[in-house]
């Protein structure tokens, strides 16, 4: 993202702070239509900021965020940030406010470590492999569950990021059980992932939050052959009916045609207690710099046998700009 940069000396006024920078950063996606969630709200389409409906309108969360770096000595640089929650479009922000992003961190020759709120470590692993970003309103891969990338933000964690020494790299994250409640237990994540030429690769796992949930594992891979990239993924989210999410393969493929993207995905839950198929489809471009002109559609069906009067099968779809400062 293109970022500017403030001196924190003059933002603050602290003397000595001459090395330490602040950015303000963002996006704003504003579309028009429906996401397969409001499609099962029985909304209809709208025009909309990309924090409606609970960040779920559009292809991505309209936000803002500050974040900044300081050189404090002996290789290490001191690092933050904090990311807004979704700004709908009558200008409010979902609450809590700073709930995106909230964490302080150290980085250097060893690596980096992040104390707060963040992307879990299968997302901060993973999410490369989904070819239209995690797309808020149509994604297969969130709305089938079995995304690679699935689990969300987690506060109060502590995580371990290594350096990349010949395209492979490591990720390591900790939440005490602490105070969350009778049945929390501590969860334990692990991710790695490779980088090289064409190919790409990752592994993560994540251990239950709760006596009553199940561990995660996901595994996924790319091939770029130039003319178009595809992805093959698979998750394990344990039996829905045991408090997991249910398992399935995801498929995906980007082509690139006259500085267009052009892609679809694929992904399948065949847990009993969801059967559920989902497709993804997308077209985008960079239209000027830093805006993105954008169309993408989705659905989301189960076989389940229908229970009377209810639908099956779930539809979206967005128009839209999305601009990045």
């Amino acid at each position: 993202m293109k970022k500017t940069l403030v001196p924190l000396a003059l933002a603050l006024g602290f003397a000595g702070a001459a090395q330490a920078q602040l950015s303000l950063y963002g996006l704003i996606d504003a579309s028009y239509g429906k996401s397969i969630y409001a499609d099962m709200l029985g909304q209809k389409a709208d025009f909309h900021s990309g924090g409606d409906n609970g960040s779920s309108e559009g292809n991505s969360v309209t936000r803002f965020g500050l974040k900044g770096s300081t050189d404090v000595g002996s290789g290490i640089k001191m690092n933050f940030k904090l990311e807004s929650n979704g700004i709908q479009s009558d200008g409010s922000i979902n609450a809590p406010f700073f709930q995106r992003q909230a964490w302080l961190g150290a980085s250097g020759s060893f690596g980096e470590v992040r104390l707060g709120r963040q992307d879990s470590v299968p997302f901060q692993t993973m999410v490369d492999f989904d070819f239209n970003g995690a797309s808020n309103g149509v994604s297969a891969l969130a709305y089938s569950g079995v995304g690679p990338w699935l689990r969300g933000r987690q506060s109060r964690s502590l995580q371990y990021i290594s350096p990349t020494v010949g395209g492979l790299s490591g990720q390591a994250g900790f939440v005490p059980k602490g105070n969350r409640g009778p049945g929390a237990k501590d969860v334990i994540s692990l991710g790695a992932k490779y980088a090289g030429g064409p190919l790409a690769a990752a592994v993560s796992y994540q251990s239950k939050d709760a006596s009553g949930a199940k561990d995660f594992a996901s595994i996924a891979g790319s091939y770029d052959l130039g003319m178009a990239k595809f992805m093959v993924g698979y998750s394990d989210g344990g039996k829905i009916a045991s408090g997991g999410s249910g398992k399935g393969p995801s498929l995906g493929v980007n082509v690139p045609v006259a500085g267009f993207n052009i892609g679809a995905h694929y992904a399948e839950n065949s847990d009993s207690d969801a059967k559920i198929k989902a497709y993804e489809f997308w077209i985008n471009k960079e239209v000027l710099k830093s805006t993105y002109a954008y169309f993408e559609a989705g659905s989301s069906k189960t076989s389940l046998p229908p229970v009377e009067g209810e639908k099956t099968k779930f539809n979206g779809y967005a128009v839209g700009v999305i601009y990045v400062f």
